[in-house]
């Protein structure tokens, strides 16, 4: 059943994702829902479980792609772990709060908000940045955990990891774009841990499809995570060798584009 041309619909997600990983910090979600979407409905899967089954499966698959995004960012010396530390006490609990939200939530309204919610980040991308006439201080330990709390229960909600909103935030705090990705990419594997742990153990029982573990299914996930774990890397290349005013265009342009898709259905 699985293994027609829904694998190559795996590989190509997989390839793209870890691309993104690499490239956005972003733990490939914003490409991999959309895909997964698609070959749920080709596969005639029960329409309430497509989106769960797209986010936790998304989850799952960005731990791969978003590890081996981190560590190339890390010999790059492209992660802060001054930010990383605090910001990974939020990322414990609003992971958690995001799974439980999206499991009460009908799937139909999960896409839609998703789609919203690519669409504005995107813009926010395309446009050009404020000439910055004050310096913004850096929240302290306690202010990025209450950050990183906020954006994890929406980023676990979702299934995109933080980096579709960690990025910004962080380079509206003056980091550099090409040390946001990197320090967004090591967050964005740890939301991608629990959240697809939490979305393991919330689907025990709920789902009875077959190929399924939980909200995770599992053909989906093996492909992806193999093929954007060995994929990352190229990305992490291209964010250290394209200057800032492109990864900015790329970023809006790849999440407008994915936003339109989802709340078009």
């Amino acid at each position: 059943m699985y293994f027609g041309i829904e694998i190559f619909g795996f590989i190509a997600t997989g390839l793209a994702a870890g691309i993104l990983a690499g490239l956005l910090g972003i733990g490939g979600g914003i490409v991999i829902i959309p895909c997964l979407i698609l070959t749920f409905h080709f596969l005639k899967t029960p329409p309430d479980l497509v989106m769960h089954l797209a986010i936790g499966t998304s989850l799952a698959a960005m731990i791969f792609n978003s590890l081996s995004s981190v560590y190339s960012h890390y010999r790059k010396k492209g992660v802060i772990f001054d930010i990383v530390k605090p910001m990974a006490l939020g990322v414990v609990v609003g992971s958690f709060l995001g799974a439980m939200i999206a499991k009460v939530l009908p799937g139909h309204l999960l896409q839609i908000i998703f789609g919203v919610f690519e669409c504005l980040v995107g813009l926010k991308f395309l446009l050009p940045e404020k000439e910055l006439k004050k310096t913004r201080k850096m929240p302290k330990f306690f202010g990025l955990s209450a950050i990183s709390l906020s954006v994890s229960t929406i980023s676990t909600m979702l299934g995109i990891g933080e980096g579709l909103i960690n990025v910004p935030i962080l380079t509206h705090y003056h980091v550099p774009m090409k040390k946001a990705i990197g320090t967004s990419s090591a967050l964005s594997f740890l939301i991608s841990l629990l959240g697809a742990t939490y979305f393991l153990l919330l689907g025990a029982g709920s789902s009875d499809y077959p190929g399924t573990f939980g909200y995770i299914f599992l053909p989906a996930f093996i492909v992806i995570s193999i093929v954007s774990f060995f994929t990352a890397p190229w990305g992490v290349k291209l964010a250290h060798s394209l200057p800032t005013d492109i990864l900015r265009r790329v970023f809006g342009i790849v999440l407008i584009i994915a936003g339109i898709g989802m709340i078009a259905g």
